[in-house]
């Protein structure tokens, strides 16, 4: 009797710990799985998939050597210069502290028609017709201090001679009397200075220096 007493009491014991064990034992946590909204689906495009990544991916270091070659140096050339002023040329951008590179130029590529109005005999002269060219509408010219031209008015130097001689027409058209055409040369051996990234007050104070270097040009040239 005992005996069976004894086993449906174990019985009654494994039933009541099977229905009931949710209760009895701790129950691991329920991970909510997140809802799915079709509506904000957004299918990206090659390119915009290539934008995401670039924006969130880690900047590349800076390579030091990469950087300065991606700073490309701007470079001018000044000239034409005679091999009887060069020295002088180069004396000028020294004292601006600027170092120059020279360049030899062919006799081709050392033609420059200039348009002028011949040296007067003083200062006061050529002051008194720069006033009077003024007058007639003129203002893009300069009084030439080169000692072999001291004093003369010069309008613009050209290497294309068509564009002298329009000048030349245009100047006489508004009355500018004694205007010449003719082409520079001082020389034997021409030279242009290729400088070395200048800075923009030091451009303007090799443009300063025309009326020292009537024949001389400044453009933006290759650092070659």
């Amino acid at each position: 009797m005992k005996y069976i007493f004894g086993l449906l009491f174990t019985i009654n014991l494994g039933l009541f710990a099977y229905f009931n064990s949710e209760k009895l034992l701790p129950s691991s946590p329920k991970i909510k799985t997140p809802e799915i909204a079709p509506e904000k689906i957004v299918v990206l495009s090659e390119q915009a998939l290539a934008n995401q990544i670039t924006a969130t991916a880690k900047p590349a270091e800076i390579n030091p050597v990469e950087l300065q070659a991606s700073l490309a140096s701007t470079c001018y050339e000044w000239g034409v210069f005679a091999d009887t002023n060069i020295a002088n040329a180069q004396s000028a951008l020294a004292k601006l502290a600027l170092q120059s590179t020279i360049k030899e130029q062919t006799s081709q590529q050392a033609k420059r028609f200039w348009v002028y109005r011949s040296p007067a005999k003083s200062a006061a002269e050529v002051q008194a017709k720069v006033n009077e060219i003024k007058a007639l509408g003129v203002h893009d010219m300069f009084v030439v201090q080169e000692p072999n031209w001291k004093n003369a008015i010069s309008f613009g130097i050209f290497s294309d001679e068509k564009l002298a001689i329009n000048l030349q027409k245009e100047l006489q058209a508004k009355g500018v009397r004694n205007v010449e055409k003719s082409l520079r040369s001082q020389g034997k051996h021409y030279s242009s200075l290729l400088i070395n990234n200048p800075s923009e007050p030091q451009l303007a104070e090799i443009k300063k220096l025309k009326p020292d270097f009537p024949a001389a040009e400044l453009k933006e040239a290759s650092c070659s």
